[in-house]
C-alpha cells in the first residue's frame, strides 16, 4: 500500500472511522462525538486511504491564529508505515496555509509512539494536565508557525 491519499470525511465513512477509534483507543470518541466535529465550522476532518480503503483520519481545529489537533488514528495494522507522519505533515500544511501561529495537542503520557511522531513533526511539550485520561496525565505539546 503506497498510494496514499487524504480526502474530506464523508459521513458514508462513520462505520470505519468508528471501527478504527475503537480498536486504538479504550476510551474513544462516540459516534455522536464525530458528527458533532462535522458541524464544527472551525473544524477539519480528513481521512486517510490507501489504495482506496479507510486507514486512519485526523480531525483538527483552526480558530483565527490558532489550531489544535484534537485526533489523530491509523488503523493497527497500518501503523510504523509513516501514514501517521504523512497526515500529521498535511494537517500542520494545511493549518500554515491559514496564517495560524501555533498549534496545540494533548496527549496521553502513556503514548510513547504518538509522543515522538509530535516530537519529530516539530512539537515541544510545554506543560501537562494531571489525570486528564482517567489516572493518566496529558502531555500538552505546541508548535509555533512564526
Amino acid at each position: 500500500m503506497e498510494n496514499l491519499v487524504i480526502a474530506d470525511f464523508n459521513i458514508k465513512n462513520i462505520d470505519k472511522i468508528l471501527e478504527i477509534e475503537k480498536e486504538s483507543f479504550s476510551n474513544h470518541w462516540s459516534k455522536q462525538m464525530f458528527l458533532a466535529e462535522t458541524e464544527n465550522k472551525f473544524s477539519r476532518f480528513k481521512i486517510c486511504l490507501a489504495d482506496s480503503s479507510i486507514i486512519g483520519f485526523i480531525i483538527y481545529r483552526i480558530v483565527l491564529e490558532e489550531a489544535e489537533i484534537l485526533n489523530i488514528v491509523i488503523g493497527n495494522k497500518f501503523r510504523g508505515k509513516s501514514f501517521g507522519r504523512q497526515l500529521l505533515k498535511y494537517a500542520v500544511n494545511n493549518i500554515k496555509e491559514n496564517k495560524v501561529k501555533n498549534i496545540f495537542l494533548e496527549v496521553n503520557e502513556r503514548n510513547i509512539v504518538a509522543q515522538n511522531l509530535y516530537k519529530d513533526g516539530g512539537f515541544v511539550q510545554y506543560s501537562t494536565r494531571q489525570n486528564y485520561y482517567g489516572n493518566d496525565h496529558a502531555v500538552l505539546m505546541k508548535l509555533s508557525l512564526c
